[in-house]
């Protein structure tokens, strides 16, 4: 996990796509290699334009009427500060305009930039007019930050960046946090937690954290979350949230200046979780003493309710014994994120709800997607009459039903909706699999699934040679009470079903199929 040393080169949630408008001084200077580049601010009118735009903002921001004398910005090049790394770098205006006067620092190689912090203000160093790069605000302007500048070699080029008046309300309503106008530079803090019942029992913890600073929130209990799941196994799982800190220059090493509040949550189906609260506060010096080397960041390991005790933990992954899922492997190195962790995951990089036939091959990617061995293009169609079912996630001989007939029901829910964008599936159709094993049986055709608007459209489409005789489909909230396809039949000739509002919609495909 990166230490990342400046949050607007590392997280993307910091940053917003756009590109610039800019224009350039006519002429060109062929003395030099250097670009010179300058900026104006273009002050939004925003009462106009506030009549054609639709936002949560209930009032206009008040614009002061102190006349602008510097501007403060970050310039980067990729991935790496060109102008103020550290902190915003000051430009003088040109007295009595809006546009900057020549500086050295903005003397620069040909190339593309990107504007990523504009701010302008009084003599006195008040923020009068900011360049929204995010919020609500955003929206009142052509170009919201980041501005992309393109350079070429003895260009003078001036870049009109469009403003709006500042009047001291939150900041994130411009889409800065406030620790951007002091600092660029940010570390990352990463927590992980357990929670200890009074039984003794041990759980990853579901847990939420809250930072400020001197009684400023940074980042909200409400918005940061840890994820934690149920993986493919069955096993419950938690993952560290991790934070981009501001490194303020005025506090010292020791100084702890970044507080936290950390709540124990509940955990539905898992643990009823008491409320537990848990604050601290860190300096520089304790959230650098988590760093191992350059690249990586040790979790602060929070222990609710534990009384002080550390339980065993034999491969130092954070997640005590009891709890660990994949024992002697870091529980959190999950590189698909499928929540089995990649030490115990036969596939670690493809999910396993990805990949139905366990060949590490995705769905989407696999000739075969029902056949480990990927040889179904030389499945032949077979001689005579048999039953055939539509494959799926349940086989019917491990629901409570009697007897030991074999088949499979498929089960849809809002995740696998949500992951297949146009609601379309097609899933083998299989004739003779006897208990269940597709070694033994052929491949009479497939079963497209359409979801639309509430609706579930099953359509049976056959391979060359294949004709097919009864049909008994189910489509339901539960499985059906029997497993006689004479009994689940739905009797529904247009082979449409309303599905609105069920989750998850459980499906079962059987036919009487003949080859030649």
């Amino acid at each position: 996990m990166k230490n990342f040393k400046n949050y607007l080169a590392g997280l993307a949630v910091f940053a917003l796509l756009f590109s610039s408008c800019s224009k350039e001084e006519t002429g060109v200077d062929p003395t030099t290699e250097k670009a010179t580049l300058s900026f104006g601010a273009i002050v939004a009118d925003l009462a106009s334009q506030s009549t054609n735009k639709q936002s949560d903002l209930s009032d206009l921001p008040e614009c002061s009427d102190a006349a602008p004398a510097y501007v403060e910005i970050v310039l980067m090049q990729g991935d790496e500060y060109i102008v103020g790394g550290d902190a915003p770098y000051r430009v003088d205006l040109v007295s009595g305009q809006v546009f900057t006067e020549e500086d050295p620092a903005l003397e620069l190689d040909p190339g593309t930039y990107s504007l990523e912090h504009f701010a302008v203000y009084d003599a006195a160093g008040n923020l009068t007019w900011i360049a929204p790069k995010g919020g609500v605000l955003a929206e009142f302007v052509d170009a919201p930050l980041p501005l992309s500048i393109n350079l070429g070699a003895g260009v003078k080029k001036y870049v009109d960046v469009s403003v709006v008046c500042y009047d001291d309300r939150d900041v994130n309503e411009y889409g800065y946090l406030f620790f951007e106008f002091d600092t660029t530079r940010a570390f990352e803090f990463c927590f992980f937690a357990n929670y200890c019942t009074p039984e003794g029992r041990h759980f990853p913890a579901r847990f939420s954290v809250e930072f400020s600073i001197d009684g400023t929130v940074i980042y909200t209990a409400a918005e940061n979350i840890n994820e934690v799941g149920v993986n493919a196994a069955g096993d419950n799982y938690a993952r560290p949230i991790c934070f981009a800190l501001p490194d303020l220059p005025q506090y010292g090493d020791d100084e702890e200046y970044l507080d936290y509040t950390i709540t124990l949550l509940d955990w539905d189906g898992v643990y009823d979780g008491p409320g537990t609260v848990i604050t601290g506060s860190l300096s520089r010096n304790e959230v650098e003493a988590n760093f191992d080397g350059d690249d990586n960041v040790n979790y602060e390991h929070i222990r609710f309710g534990c009384d002080g005790t550390t339980p065993p933990d034999d491969d130092n992954d954070g997640v005590p014994n009891d709890d660990d899922i994949c024992p002697g492997f870091d529980d959190n190195a999950d590189a698909d994120g499928d929540g089995i962790p990649d030490g115990c995951d036969e596939c670690p990089n493809t999910p396993a709800d990805m990949d139905d036939d366990g060949d590490c091959l995705p769905n989407n990617d696999d000739p075969c997607p029902y056949d480990p061995d990927n040889d179904c293009e030389d499945n032949p169609v077979g001689e005579g009459c048999e039953t055939a079912y539509m494959f799926g996630d349940v086989e019917l001989n491990s629901l409570d039903y009697p007897g030991n007939n074999w088949g499979w029901g498929l089960e849809i829910t809002a995740a696998d909706i949500a992951a297949e964008a146009d609601g379309v599936w097609e899933i083998p159709f299989y004739a003779g699999a006897g208990q269940n094993d597709i070694s033994k049986g052929w491949e009479a055709g497939h079963v497209v699934l359409t979801l639309e608007g509430g609706n579930l459209e099953v359509d049976i489409v056959l391979n060359d040679g294949v004709t097919i005789n009864d049909t008994h489909i189910y489509v339901g909230s539960d499985w059906p009470d029997s497993r006689a396809p004479g009994q689940f039949d739905l009797d529904d000739d247009d082979d449409v079903y309303s599905v609105n509002g069920w989750d998850p919609v459980y499906v079962i495909v059987h036919a009487e199929v003949c080859g030649d």
